[in-house]
């Protein structure tokens, strides 16, 4: 991976929150009194087109059964449609999301790389964001996780795609109703 191209990518979903620092496993503990997203609110939070991206498949509410509330889309690409990118976005209010919130917290503030022939996978910073991304070259998947104004896990997975790409989707998206 080129450092350079590192700092041309900005997650327009990128806030203070994300920012590198001391583990905040306290307001992830705040988390736990809050209400959760309604499920007209997530269906809000993601749009029909992403760059070249489609969006195909909708499904909330199934992480309703242990109280979380959550959404998962699916993307394909216009012209290449074997392309296809899966975004999900956990909130982390409530009892038990809290809880994985924190783990995820923990997770994302470790240093981890672990490099293969066919791929990687890396928790570090970028852009002043700690994110998990790995890609494995031979099966043509690519994943991205990183924690969203200190409350939502966002994980992207895509398919015949490498992470760059994933990280293009991600720039393009703008969380301005998840805060």
């Amino acid at each position: 991976m080129d450092g350079s191209k590192n700092s041309e990518i900005q997650l327009s979903c990128y806030n203070a929150e994300n920012i590198v620092g001391e583990p905040d496993l306290q307001a992830a503990s705040k988390l736990k009194s809050l209400v959760p997203l309604s499920k007209s609110t997530l269906r809000k939070l993601l749009p029909e087109k992403v760059g070249r991206y489609l969006k195909t498949q909708t499904l909330i509410g199934h992480k309703e059964p242990i109280e979380i509330s959550a959404i998962q889309c699916t993307y394909h690409h216009e012209a290449e449609i074997s392309k296809t990118i899966l975004i999900d976005i956990m909130d982390g209010a409530g009892p038990i999301a809290s809880v994985l919130l924190a783990g995820s917290i923990q997770k994302l503030n470790s240093d981890f790389e672990e490099i293969k022939t066919d791929g990687f996978s890396r928790i570090l910073e970028r852009n002043g964001q700690r994110v998990w991304e790995a890609e494995n070259r031979k099966e043509g998947i690519a994943e991205l996780e990183f924690i969203h104004a200190g409350r939502f896990l966002v994980s992207i997975k895509g398919t015949h795609l490498q992470h760059e790409d994933l990280w293009d989707f991600a720039a393009q998206l703008e969380f301005t109703n998840l805060q």
